[in-house]
């Protein structure tokens, strides 16, 4: 099947904060977001799904976030059947980016920009003799997304920090963390990857300006 630049990039995007339901003749795939960070975000996947997919999706709020829900069944069989997306229950340590997406670059850098773009965070730290020290992270209960990841970045030349294992009151499973760091990671992944999502965006540029 062919994966185009958008299908790429919602894939991503429910790899990192979205869910697929299908279940007693129901078939849904949503997507969660921040209310304060994500609305313009939240405008630009709706139109990714408009098309990709040609339904109008609305973004409404509920249970203290943004979401959009798009109830087809065609949608939800393509994701399932055809890229071996898990759905359900346990979805969140089993999701893996599918092969026929990650081994190609200018496909699969769309959809880590999605994951990024949900899932991940831009921010500076203090460090010896630098004030403002870049990094990405990105957070994941997969720990064979987590090494996927990695290893799809590190060959196309990022320097990607050991992934490091965490435990976290939110979650009852370890999160597995990667992170980039430094402004030459933060440039480099501006130019290859880039972000769709304008809050992540401008904190990027904003710390290649410091």
């Amino acid at each position: 099947m062919e994966i185009s630049n958008e299908l790429a990039e919602l894939i991503g995007i429910i790899i990192g904060d979205g869910n697929i339901y299908r279940k007693n003749n129901k078939y849904r795939v949503g997507f969660t977001g921040n209310i304060a960070n994500d609305k313009e975000y939240f405008e630009y996947i709706k139109k990714l799904i408009k098309k990709e997919w040609n339904k109008d999706a609305r973004i409404f709020v509920g249970g203290r976030g943004l979401r959009i829900v798009i109830n087809s069944k065609e949608v939800c069989n393509l994701l399932i059947n055809e890229l071996k997306l898990p759905y359900g229950e346990g979805k969140g340590e089993k999701v893996v980016i599918p092969e026929i997406i990650a081994q190609n670059w200018n496909i699969v850098r769309h959809t880590i920009r999605g994951i990024v773009d949900t899932d991940g965070s831009v921010f500076i730290s203090r460090k010896p003799r630098i004030e403002k020290y870049p990094s990405i992270e990105i957070t994941t209960t997969s720990q064979k997304l987590a090494i996927q990841l990695k290893k799809i970045l590190e060959v196309r030349g990022f320097r990607v920090n050991k992934i490091r294992v965490v435990l976290s009151k939110n979650s009852i499973l370890p999160i597995n963390r990667i992170a980039l760091n430094g402004r030459v990671q933060l440039k480099k992944w501006k130019e290859e990857i880039g972000f769709s999502n304008p809050y992540k965006l401008e904190r990027a540029v904003s710390y290649l300006k410091d």
